[in-house]
């Protein structure tokens, strides 16, 4: 198994899960409803589906001895957004500023 379409689409899907949190256009888009504002604003959620649509759009599987239509690329997408939100809770922890209230 090559690990460089996988790193390609974590990276990808990351600044795509980024992009749609900071647009303009988007965050309008979160506003019209309360679900949608949710999703906007979990990575995890978002992530989720951004994976899995390119999973889907590379035919990446991460369990490649094994395939079933749509459950793989389901099940790649929500191992890649845990992964990768592992990733941005540690970044954030390790690089990111504390701002304090009060």
């Amino acid at each position: 198994m090559t690990y460089g379409p996988i790193i390609v689409i974590a990276v990808v899907g990351r600044l795509l899960i980024w992009l749609l949190q900071t647009s303009g256009l988007t965050k309008r888009l979160w506003q019209r409803h309360s679900i949608l504002t949710e999703l906007g604003e979990c990575d995890l959620c978002l992530g989720t589906w951004t994976y899995t649509a390119l999973a889907w759009a590379a035919h990446v599987n991460l369990f490649s001895p094994f395939y079933a239509a749509g459950i793989s690329e389901v099940a790649t997408g929500c191992a890649l957004a845990f992964v990768m939100h592992l990733l941005r809770i540690g970044w954030t922890t390790r690089f990111g500023t504390l701002e304090l209230d009060g």
